[in-house]
């Protein structure tokens, strides 16, 4: 058993959950029950073959936890590499509301894609409204109990809102240092009484904002 000191405290490594080889993790969320959805990222597979038709490793993977270390198995996996309806290209943030479903971002596409409970692509929708500048990068999402999808755009350096079909309604933040200013945000997450607390990657900090 691996030990490794952090801080102060020490963690004792157990196992890999699921019992399946699942590569580039870089994000998850916690589904209904105990339902866990791994988001993981393309390696290119074919060079000189379009960038849209190649690559592997991309999905979303499906596994419970249990009740007990070692109880995890493997679901199933859905969506692939691509930039048809219901693939993604470069995914970065995974969230699941009440409702079963699952909301994936597109840092490349700048969209959406939001799977039912039977990993079947339901809706999908941009990030970007008419006349939005570049660059942008959807990265983060999170999910409040009304609704309410909030996404971090880490190229833009904002934090956009939706409802849940996908109508914008508003955004918030722009580059900077001071006090509800954004360089690159990325993670995002949501409370219970609806605070939204963003990870500010390059000001290395987090912040945190009342649900209006």
């Amino acid at each position: 058993m691996l030990t490794q000191t952090v801080m102060g405290r020490v963690y004792d490594y157990s196992h890999a959950v699921g019992g399946r080889y699942i590569p580039q993790p870089v994000s998850l969320a916690l589904g209904k029950g105990d339902m866990v959805y791994v988001l993981s990222r393309p390696s290119d597979a074919i060079s000189g073959v379009e960038w849209n038709k190649t690559g592997v490793g991309c999905k979303v993977t499906k596994i419970t936890i249990g009740s007990v270390p070692g109880d995890e198995e493997f679901v199933t996996e859905f969506s692939k590499y691509g930039d048809e309806d219901g693939q993604i290209i470069w995914p970065a943030g995974i969230a699941a509301n009440d409702a079963g479903e699952v909301f994936v971002t597109d840092e490349w596409l700048n969209r959406v894609s939001v799977f039912d409970n039977d990993d079947k692509l339901v809706r999908s929708f941009s990030t970007l409204q008419d006349g939005d500048p570049e660059p942008n990068g959807a990265s983060g999402i999170a999910i409040a109990a009304d609704g309410t999808i909030y996404v971090t755009d880490s190229r833009s350096h904002q934090v956009r809102m939706f409802k849940n079909d996908g109508t914008f309604i508003s955004s918030f933040g722009n580059k900077g240092v001071s006090e509800g200013q954004f360089d690159a945000p990325w993670g995002i997450t949501i409370d219970n009484e609806g605070k939204v607390y963003v990870a500010d990657f390059n000001n290395h900090r987090v912040q945190k904002f009342s649900a209006d």
